[in-house]
């Protein structure tokens, strides 16, 4: 059943030894897989009587020689014994081999999966449905006992299954009596022991009537956050108790949060770093966003727990004041906000002089001496200017960054707490209804526009005949394209062709194809011309007397143009519709241009199709339609494969052949506005 060097190398040699027994089953039992389905030939070899007798003396012979002190290395980083090993192995075997009224569930099993997911599941034998199978009944005595098998196993997804109560539900549905579950339980991962409840290291409180989670925190000096993580309670003061004791650790400094208040205005008047609060209060995430969630609860604005006997010191004056300095009697008008620091102008002074020697800005010293006139021309001599602020200088009454915070503990909070606050609701604005489309318009339009947009007059048409007319050329779209996607009635230009107010029309089925222009103007045609052999794209020269029409499959632009000797940029430019790669716009049974005479050549008309005049598709067609296809019929709204087919009198089967993208459930390919081929020429 097992390698040697499959086991851990410092096992017990007796253990070791009994896993390492042979058994008498059949070469497939150890690879076995709980998630196979097997074939009923394989489980006729491989499960009897004497394998299953011979599993279980294997898993006896492990729990006598290894017992539960030896411990293997398990899924989780759970400590197990050996015995894992041919228990589960034996769980496998029961599950592949079980049988229902003598027959083998794993096949019905099979069945039944085949049934709701053909050929979906990778563990399912079944390649093809048997002939004459049927699908078992969802109440197969089969199913209920795989699933009671797996209900009853502590393995695998079994305490799922047991969890969700999916086999009692399939009993109670079916009418399955005296069938219950039975559940085991593992008993080879070793016990760790239960760990001790910790012991409070601090003080401790007991929670009186009337205390709060904010009230606590706040007169027992903690922070709020740091009291939750310390007792192991929910976040944001959730389910409080209201009873008990709570230990209190991480004493420290606090501040009430207060409405509308930034970590930028608390850390400024509590004179430490916001790098310092963040660290201190944990709870707070790196950019702040999260302090509107803590109205009335308090945060540390000192380092939180126990303190440390303070490091010797030196006496060092501060770099920046803490208090203001004695107001000198010559102050100079303006300079009267609290000051650190102050200067006696001397003659020859000037502004950036002043601001340069004390490394002040400009604008932070005229915001201490607003005396001083904008261009800084009034400095006077003999006078005192404050030259440094007090603490920092954003915290002064009109600077961008000053919020008022109160640093004492013991100032009561106005506002209502965050958790205390209703849950807020809010409706949604309505959606706009898209306008439904017009009958028979095509559902798979990449621009659509509304029909009340295009209700001219006709004394406003100019040279425009129709509201048809203006929306197809405003999309650049041909006329037999605009009428197929639309279903239109009427021709473009006719006068009687409108849009009905409140629907949609389809602008453009596909991205327009990108449009390329050449330096050299086209010439004047004099009429006299070859005409074109089949339908063409806009943009050819209106001097162009050589054409070619795509015959076949095998027809690209490099053949074309090498067929009619003229360069392959030469054709891009004279049929400019056609994309750089040969593949918007080039069309079967579309006429190109391939020569003109204002840069030589002889006119021709060529193809690789006898002379005659080939009809063209009246609309986009699919590729794979024959060659000598002389007839198409275009799909309306209602019609089907077998309609088209009988309404040009050809068969079915005829109509699949000449239009084999179609699937032959005609779902595949089969457009409403496209063009399929319903007769060939012989």
């Amino acid at each position: 059943m097992l390698y040697d060097d499959s086991l851990p190398e410092d096992l017990d040699a007796a253990c070791s030894a009994a896993l390492m027994a042979d058994i008498a089953c059949d070469p497939l039992v150890p690879a076995l897989r709980h998630d196979f389905y097997y074939p009923t030939a394989t489980l006729t070899r491989m499960c009897t009587v004497g394998c299953a007798s011979a599993l279980q003396s294997w898993e006896s012979s492990v729990r006598s020689a290894c017992g539960n002190d030896i411990v293997i290395p398990a899924e989780y980083d759970l400590d197990a014994s050996p015995i894992v090993i041919p228990a589960s192995r034996r769980y496998i075997y029961e599950f592949t081999c079980l049988k229902e009224s003598d027959v083998f569930c794993g096949p019905v099993a099979a069945l039944t999966a085949f049934f709701t997911n053909p050929g979906v599941s990778v563990f399912n034998y079944i390649n093809e449905l048997p002939e004459g199978a049927v699908k078992p009944a969802d109440c197969d005595l089969c199913l209920a006992a795989r699933l009671r098998l797996r209900s009853g196993s502590p393995y695998f997804d079994g305490p799922v299954v047991a969890s969700e109560s999916i086999y009692q539900t399939l009993t109670s549905s079916c009418g399955i009596t005296g069938k219950p579950a039975t559940t085991s339980t593992i008993d080879y991962f070793i016990t760790q022991p239960s760990p001790t409840e910790s012991v409070c290291g601090s003080t401790t409180y007991q929670i009186q009537g009337g205390d709060d989670c904010y009230s606590i925190s706040k007169a027992k000096s903690v922070g709020t956050a740091w009291m939750l993580s310390d007792n192991h309670l929910g976040a944001y003061c959730h389910g409080f108790p209201t009873s008990g004791s709570l230990c209190i650790t991480n004493t420290c400094k606090t501040v009430t949060v207060a409405v509308n208040t930034t970590c930028t205005a608390i850390a400024a008047a509590a004179n430490i770093t916001e790098p310092q609060l963040l660290a201190w209060n944990p709870v707070i995430n790196p950019v702040c966003s999260n302090l509107d969630m803590m109205n009335g609860t308090t945060l540390c604005i000192e380092p939180p727990g126990p303190k440390l006997p303070p490091a010797p010191t030196t006496n060092v004056p501060p770099v920046t004041p803490t208090t203001a300095a004695p107001i000198p009697s010559n102050t100079a008008i303006g300079s009267d906000k609290p000051c650190g620091r102050w200067y006696e102008v001397e003659a020859g002074d000037y502004c950036n002089l002043v601001t340069l020697k004390f490394a002040i800005s400009l604008e932070d010293f005229m915001f201490l001496n607003t005396g001083i006139n904008s261009n800084c021309t009034n400095l006077f001599a003999k006078e005192s200017y404050c030259i440094q602020a007090v603490g920092d200088i954003n915290n002064y009454p009109g600077r961008p960054g000053y919020n008022s915070v109160t640093i004492d503990p013991n100032e009561s909070f106005t506002g209502v707490p965050f958790t205390m606050l209703p849950n807020a609701t809010m409706t949604l604005d309505p959606r706009p209804t898209q306008l439904p489309l017009a009958t028979g318009v095509r559902d798979d339009c990449a621009f659509y526009f509304k029909g009340d947009e295009y209700q001219y007059s006709p004394d406003v048409f100019g040279f425009w005949n129709s509201n048809c007319e203006i929306a197809a050329s405003n999309y650049n779209v041909d006329f037999d394209s605009f009428v197929a996607w639309n279903s239109l009635t009427t021709n473009v230009t006719d006068a009687a062709c409108v849009f009905q107010i409140g629907q949609r029309y389809c602008g453009s089925w596909g991205l327009p194809p990108t449009q390329t222009t050449t330096e050299e103007p086209a010439p004047t045609g004099t009429g006299t011309e070859p005409q074109p052999p089949a339908a063409t794209h806009e943009g050819q020269p209106a001097d162009c007397d050589g054409w070619h029409v795509v015959a076949s499959k095998g027809d690209s632009c490099g053949s074309m143009a090498s067929d009619n000797g003229i360069t392959v940029d030469q054709f891009y430019a004279w049929n400019p519709a056609v994309s750089k790669d040969c593949v918007t716009n080039f069309w079967l049974g579309q006429a190109y241009c391939v020569g003109r005479s204002s840069v030589g050549g002889t006119p021709t008309t060529t193809s690789s199709i006898p002379t005659t005049a080939k009809p063209t598709p009246p609309a986009p067609t699919h590729t794979g339609q024959p060659a000598n296809c002389n007839k198409w019929d275009v799909v309306q709204s209602g019609d089907g494969c077998a309609s088209m087919a009988s309404d040009n009198g050809i068969t079915l089967d005829q109509f699949y052949n000449w239009n084999p993208a179609v699937s032959r459930d005609c779902v595949t390919n089969f457009w409403l506005g496209q063009a399929y081929c319903v007769g060939v020429s012989s």
